[in-house]
């Protein structure tokens, strides 16, 4: 009796230990919001190399993708969020038993795998995604998409015009700025063009039109009904409105 009243407790506790992990284990095939659901009519559409994108291959039957899932799960809502992770970032999942062709294009041989597709690599580009090998939790995968974030920040940015665009912001007669001394100044960059046609935006419509047109920008990349070229030069416009932004809270 005292044996099996032993054995009881030292399963019980086991149970305790166990039950957590096995609770956490979630069908990897359902909805979760914020994923997409990648499939053959609509893997063009999604993977379109407009979005950092990180994509998870796995089969419903797989106990690691069933593990995976809860913290896939909280890594979507992390970016949704995240409003600026958002915008740049999406998430998506394809059920490779269901649809083995999805994953040939990137190389899935075992179950799960994560792939990452930075800004420009889309599904014709699949060879150039690579695997994240990081912690799967999503505190980990996020702080991943998120460097990925500010790279692309700096897309179109210019140290010495970041430093012009915050002198144009301080200074009190900004047409005359721009006249006697940033329209030289932004002619000896490439990426000049962008911050010269900012500084005639802001003199003609006013400081608001900083944070105008960031929010409106941001909604057409939210819908994402745009060619990848346009969104490049979103992106860029985005980034070095941020280098004017910076000047308002200094």
């Amino acid at each position: 009796m005292k044996h099996s009243t032993k054995t009881l407790v030292v399963t019980l506790a086991m149970l305790a230990v166990v039950a957590p992990h096995v609770a956490k284990a979630q069908d990897p095939s359902v909805a979760i919001p914020g994923v997409i659901d990648l499939d053959p009519s609509n893997v063009k559409e999604v993977l379109n190399g407009m979005k950092i994108t990180i994509a998870e291959f796995y089969a419903p039957w797989c106990g690691h993708c069933k593990r995976l899932t809860p913290e896939y799960t909280k890594l979507a809502e992390m970016i949704q969020n995240d409003p600026m992770t958002a915008n740049f970032v999406q998430v998506v999942k394809a059920d490779c038993d269901k649809h083995r062709s999805l994953g040939e294009p990137f190389g899935v041989t075992g179950f799960p795998t994560l792939k990452i597709l930075s800004r420009g690599i889309g599904i014709e580009e699949a060879d150039s995604a690579f695997d994240y090998n990081g912690p799967r939790t999503a505190e980990e995968m996020f702080k991943k998409l998120k460097g990925f974030v500010e790279q692309d920040k700096l897309v179109g940015r210019h140290e010495d015009l970041d430093k012009l665009a915050q002198e144009f912001m301080a200074s009190d007669d900004k047409e005359a700025f721009l006249l006697n001394k940033a329209k030289a100044e932004t002619e000896k960059h490439l990426e000049g063009e962008t911050y010269h046609l900012l500084m005639t935006k802001i003199i003609a419509k006013g400081e608001g039109y900083i944070e105008k047109e960031s929010a409106r920008i941001g909604r057409i990349i939210q819908k994402g009904s745009i060619t990848r070229t346009k969104f490049a030069d979103m992106v860029l416009k985005v980034n070095v409105l941020d280098a004017f932004k910076a000047t308002e809270t200094s």
